[in-house]
């Protein structure tokens, strides 16, 4: 098996660490600054109050779960 590492936790990163862990050929290691995906499509709500900081973001450890 081989190893991949991918360094960065937004969107892209993510979302190319589930592809390679899905296709069972990699060992995958995502390396993030961070430990959450902010969802920045969904953010443009926090400075008029609709949503907080917390609702925004989605921690890497439940998408790890998954």
């Amino acid at each position: 098996m081989k190893k991949v590492i991918i360094l960065g936790g937004g969107f892209a990163g993510v979302q190319t660490a589930i592809e390679l862990q899905k296709s069972g050929k990699f060992k995958v290691t995502l390396v993030s600054d961070r430990d959450y995906l902010y969802i920045y499509p969904i953010s443009i709500w926090i400075p008029v109050r609709t949503a907080e900081f917390d609702d925004v973001k989605v921690p890497l450890a439940d998408i790890r779960k998954k």
